[in-house]
């Protein structure tokens, strides 16, 4: 299996979890609230053989690569060992509701929230969220002309991170 170096800044994978997020890739599909998420994942120890990517109660994932669903838990197909890293994609609905949210379980050097919206449901105005609790922090977000909205965060920290939307 393929290895990547030790991380390249302070987003320190042996502080977190079994699994340091490489990258997390998410693209919702709103109003309805379908998603489809690509992670490629570190482990930080042998024997890695489950990611818990952060799946919302009510959530059902509805279809995957490289593992499978076991409630809020994904179970790689082959057992990893350190530094070895692998890509994984499921695919969620979640109930219909006014934000996407991802909440990170262990520190992610690259994060990407992409809503697309349908052009009959465009939102009146997008916000990015990060944070934990009262310290949530939140940035306006503008829709591109294929209406979504996205956000990238480098070096993610655990937490939730998100986007929420208004309709007029």
């Amino acid at each position: 299996m393929p290895t990547i170096p030790a991380p390249r800044t302070t987003c320190d994978p042996l502080d977190a979890a079994d699994t340091f997020i490489v990258s997390l890739h998410t693209v919702v599909h709103a109003p309805r609230q379908t998603a489809r998420t690509r992670a490629v994942l570190r482990a930080r120890r042998d024997g890695v053989d489950r990611f818990l990517p952060g799946i919302e109660p009510g959530a059902r994932v509805i279809d995957t690569h490289n593992c499978r669903a076991a409630g809020p838990v994904l179970l790689l197909d082959n057992p990893l060992l350190t530094g070895e890293t692998c890509i994984v994609e499921y695919e969620q609905n979640r109930l219909p509701a006014d934000h996407w949210e991802q909440v990170l379980t262990a520190p992610a050097w690259d994060l990407v929230i992409q809503v697309r919206f349908h052009p009959a449901a465009p939102p009146a105005r997008c916000l990015g969220y990060q944070g934990i609790g009262a310290a949530m922090v939140e940035t306006p977000i503008a829709l591109t002309g294929d209406l979504s909205a996205h956000t990238v965060t480098l070096d993610a920290r655990p937490g939730v991170h998100g986007i929420r939307w208004e309709w007029t």
